[in-house]
């Protein structure tokens, strides 16, 4: 091989390694970075709590792009759907009034009764106050972030046993 052709051939070495360490870093869906089975809180807790507070700070201000960014669809549908039965619309105002009455974050600082991640969903329930049963947090795990999918009170939830009925039966009804 002449000195050109082995010019040409280290060159094509070193763009084939420059695209391989590229495609390596470029952004496309990875799966779910917490493990399955059994929540581990001290993996999980920190990720849930940074995602609900984007939504909680989103709400604050009113962004509703920002909002849009760390929920998913289907949690939007649902509000949109619950807000036109009382005449409201998910805009920036609704979303500073539903701010001011408090967030989601607050309630991943609750005691913790159980919590599963099944392929992309994560579902925890925490302790509400005065036994009033549990608050369940959904999240969805979307390929490349976290995205919020909704709360809802479990009444008649008071212990890790039946958190975890019914966080198996959040999971069913996903199906």
């Amino acid at each position: 091989m002449d000195r050109d052709g082995r010019g040409f051939a280290i060159a094509a070495l070193l763009a084939l390694g420059a695209a391989a360490l590229a495609f390596a870093w470029w952004p496309g869906p990875w799966p779910n970075p917490l493990p399955p089975g059994p929540l581990r809180p001290a993996l999980a807790l920190p990720r849930l709590r940074a995602t609900a507070g984007a939504v909680d700070a989103a709400a604050r201000r009113g962004d509703v792009a920002a909002f849009a960014a760390a929920t998913t669809d289907g949690h939007r549908t649902d509000l949109a759907r619950r807000l036109r039965a009382v005449d409201r619309e998910l805009d920036g105002a609704t979303l500073r009034a539903l701010g001011a009455e408090g967030g989601q974050a607050a309630w991943l600082e609750r005691p913790l009764l159980a919590g599963e991640v099944r392929g992309n969903r994560i579902v925890v329930a925490v302790a509400r106050d005065g036994g009033e049963g549990a608050q369940v947090l959904a999240f969805v795990w979307d390929g490349l972030r976290l995205a919020f999918d909704g709360s809802h009170h479990a009444v008649g939830v008071a212990d890790a046993a039946t958190a975890a009925t019914r966080i198996a039966a959040s999971f069913a009804a996903d199906r």
